[in-house]
Protein backbone atom coordinates (compact mmCIF):
# COMPACT_ATOMS: atom_id res chain seq x y z
CA UNK A 1 0.00 0.00 0.00
CA UNK A 2 1.20 3.49 -0.84
CA UNK A 3 1.77 5.74 2.15
CA UNK A 4 3.35 9.05 2.95
CA UNK A 5 2.47 12.73 3.03
CA UNK A 6 2.12 13.23 -0.76
CA UNK A 7 -0.26 10.27 -1.02
CA UNK A 8 -2.38 11.50 1.89
CA UNK A 9 -2.49 14.97 0.32
CA UNK A 10 -3.77 13.56 -2.98
CA UNK A 11 -6.39 11.48 -1.18
CA UNK A 12 -7.55 14.51 0.81
CA UNK A 13 -7.77 16.63 -2.35
CA UNK A 14 -9.83 13.95 -4.12
CA UNK A 15 -12.15 13.65 -1.12
CA UNK A 16 -12.53 17.44 -1.08
CA UNK A 17 -13.37 17.55 -4.80
CA UNK A 18 -15.90 14.74 -4.38
CA UNK A 19 -17.63 16.43 -1.44
CA UNK A 20 -17.68 19.76 -3.31
CA UNK A 21 -19.23 18.08 -6.35
CA UNK A 22 -21.96 16.39 -4.30
CA UNK A 23 -22.78 19.63 -2.46
CA UNK A 24 -22.96 21.47 -5.80
CA UNK A 25 -25.27 18.81 -7.26
CA UNK A 26 -27.57 19.04 -4.23
CA UNK A 27 -27.69 22.84 -4.49
CA UNK A 28 -28.46 22.61 -8.21
CA UNK A 29 -31.27 20.12 -7.57
CA UNK A 30 -32.80 22.32 -4.87
CA UNK A 31 -32.73 25.66 -6.71
CA UNK A 32 -35.66 27.07 -8.69
CA UNK A 33 -34.15 26.39 -12.12
CA UNK A 34 -35.22 23.11 -13.70
CA UNK A 35 -32.83 20.86 -15.65
CA UNK A 36 -29.60 22.53 -14.46
CA UNK A 37 -27.75 19.63 -12.83
CA UNK A 38 -24.30 18.80 -14.14
CA UNK A 39 -25.42 15.75 -16.14
CA UNK A 40 -28.08 17.80 -17.96
CA UNK A 41 -25.62 20.62 -18.63
CA UNK A 42 -22.95 18.20 -19.90
CA UNK A 43 -25.48 16.55 -22.23
CA UNK A 44 -26.53 19.91 -23.66
CA UNK A 45 -22.92 21.03 -24.10
CA UNK A 46 -22.10 17.70 -25.77
CA UNK A 47 -24.91 18.19 -28.27
CA UNK A 48 -23.38 21.56 -29.15
CA UNK A 49 -19.76 22.36 -29.89
CA UNK A 50 -18.34 20.37 -26.96
CA UNK A 51 -18.92 16.86 -28.30
CA UNK A 52 -15.47 15.87 -26.98
CA UNK A 53 -16.96 15.62 -23.47
CA UNK A 54 -18.30 12.03 -23.80
CA UNK A 55 -14.98 10.82 -25.26
CA UNK A 56 -12.99 12.49 -22.47
CA UNK A 57 -15.29 11.16 -19.74
CA UNK A 58 -15.12 7.67 -21.27
CA UNK A 59 -11.33 7.82 -21.41
CA UNK A 60 -11.15 8.88 -17.77
CA UNK A 61 -13.56 6.10 -16.79
CA UNK A 62 -11.60 3.45 -18.70
CA UNK A 63 -8.37 4.77 -17.21
CA UNK A 64 -9.57 4.80 -13.62
CA UNK A 65 -11.86 1.78 -13.39
CA UNK A 66 -10.58 -0.80 -15.86
CA UNK A 67 -7.21 -0.76 -17.55
CA UNK A 68 -5.49 -3.62 -19.27
CA UNK A 69 -2.20 -5.08 -18.15
CA UNK A 70 -1.45 -6.46 -21.63
CA UNK A 71 2.01 -5.15 -22.55
CA UNK A 72 1.04 -5.02 -26.25
CA UNK A 73 -0.87 -1.79 -25.54
CA UNK A 74 1.78 -0.14 -23.38
CA UNK A 75 3.26 3.03 -24.83
CA UNK A 76 6.94 3.82 -24.40
CA UNK A 77 6.24 7.02 -22.49
CA UNK A 78 3.48 7.43 -19.91
CA UNK A 79 2.70 10.94 -21.17
CA UNK A 80 1.84 9.79 -24.72
CA UNK A 81 -1.73 8.68 -23.87
CA UNK A 82 -2.42 12.04 -22.19
CA UNK A 83 -0.94 13.99 -25.11
CA UNK A 84 -2.93 11.92 -27.61
CA UNK A 85 -6.11 12.52 -25.59
CA UNK A 86 -5.38 16.25 -25.54
CA UNK A 87 -4.69 16.21 -29.29
CA UNK A 88 -7.93 14.35 -30.02
CA UNK A 89 -9.82 16.90 -27.92
CA UNK A 90 -8.28 19.79 -29.89
CA UNK A 91 -9.21 18.08 -33.17
CA UNK A 92 -12.79 17.54 -31.97
CA UNK A 93 -13.08 21.19 -30.93
CA UNK A 94 -11.79 22.33 -34.34
CA UNK A 95 -14.26 20.02 -36.10
CA UNK A 96 -17.09 21.36 -33.94
CA UNK A 97 -16.36 24.95 -34.95
CA UNK A 98 -15.72 24.21 -38.65
CA UNK A 99 -18.29 21.51 -39.48
CA UNK A 100 -21.79 21.94 -38.04
CA UNK A 101 -23.65 18.65 -37.67
CA UNK A 102 -26.31 17.11 -35.43
CA UNK A 103 -24.89 15.09 -32.56
CA UNK A 104 -27.37 12.30 -31.91
CA UNK A 105 -27.48 10.31 -28.70
CA UNK A 106 -26.11 7.34 -30.67
CA UNK A 107 -23.12 9.40 -31.84
CA UNK A 108 -22.43 10.65 -28.30
CA UNK A 109 -22.76 7.10 -26.93
CA UNK A 110 -20.29 5.85 -29.55
CA UNK A 111 -17.83 8.58 -28.48
CA UNK A 112 -18.28 7.56 -24.83
CA UNK A 113 -17.57 3.90 -25.67
CA UNK A 114 -14.58 4.84 -27.87
CA UNK A 115 -13.18 6.94 -25.03
CA UNK A 116 -13.76 4.12 -22.56
CA UNK A 117 -11.86 1.70 -24.81
CA UNK A 118 -9.06 4.25 -25.27
CA UNK A 119 -8.75 4.69 -21.50
CA UNK A 120 -8.87 0.93 -20.93
CA UNK A 121 -6.26 -0.08 -23.50
CA UNK A 122 -3.92 2.86 -24.02
CA UNK A 123 -4.12 4.87 -20.79
CA UNK A 124 -4.12 1.99 -18.33
CA UNK A 125 -2.93 2.42 -14.76
CA UNK A 126 -2.10 -1.29 -14.58
CA UNK A 127 1.28 -1.01 -16.29
CA UNK A 128 3.10 0.02 -13.15
CA UNK A 129 5.77 -2.39 -12.04
CA UNK A 130 5.54 -3.45 -8.43
CA UNK A 131 8.67 -4.78 -6.72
Amino acid sequence: MIEGAPYISVVNIMIGITITYFVLEILLMLNEIDQDTSNKLLLEWSKGKSFFIPFALGAIGGHLFLGTSNAAFKMSNGMFPVLILFGLTIIMVLIAFKVPFKKSRTFLTALLIAGFLYGHFFWSMNYTVTP
